[in-house]
């Protein structure tokens, strides 16, 4: 488990390539549930330290579900987008895999989160900058597995993840921004 943690992390193409080889959908479940449960668990333990047992477990157990769906519904996002581009050679399968491995950075920057937590409130600037750091690296690990299942170059896997976000924030986060600011205006 540390060796393939350990390629997938540091020596991303030759663990993006062996992963790709050998059906990972289980495997890739487990290190996402593991990334993401231990990541959000020690901030909720941290940051609600007064709430009960049972809500911070109930936190951590609905941010992995709306997570992983959301991450699973991205992937397919992914692979349409390649179709649309004609990027015909990788499969949804093998992405949706890969997909589990690329939260593994939240995983390493667990002690991080920690740190911030023991910090009180003055922490909640380390939280962001681990957050930030976490997604880059995801993106960065995402942009590598589109090259590993679509065998395109780096430069086309990246503009097509800058491509697909742009895309969730015009869906996602645009209409709730002009509907925040007419609500505003009228105010």
């Amino acid at each position: 488990m540390r060796r393939k943690t350990f390629d997938v992390l540091f020596e991303t193409q030759v663990g993006m390539t062996a992963l790709v080889k050998q059906p990972c959908l289980w495997r890739s479940g487990f290190y996402y549930t593991l990334s993401v449960g231990l990541f959000s668990g020690v901030v909720t333990n941290s940051w609600l330290l007064q709430e009960p047992l049972e809500v911070r477990l109930g936190i951590v157990a609905v941010m992995i579900i709306m997570c992983g769906t959301a991450l699973a519904m991205y992937g397919f996002l992914l692979h349409g987008i390649l179709e649309t581009f004609g990027a015909l050679a990788g499969d949804a399968k093998g992405l949706i895999c890969l997909l589990g491995y690329t939260t593994l950075p939240f995983l390493v920057l667990t002690p991080g989160a920690l740190l911030a937590g023991k910090m009180g409130f003055d922490g909640i600037f380390l939280l962001a900058g681990v957050t930030l750091v976490g997604c880059l690296w995801m993106l960065y690990l995402l942009v590598r597995s589109l090259e590993v299942v679509y065998i395109i170059d780096f430069t086309r896997a990246a503009a097509t993840v800058l491509f697909s976000l742009l895309l969730l924030y015009i869906v996602l986060v645009l209409p709730w921004q002009v509907g925040l600011n007419l609500l505003l205006r009228h105010l």
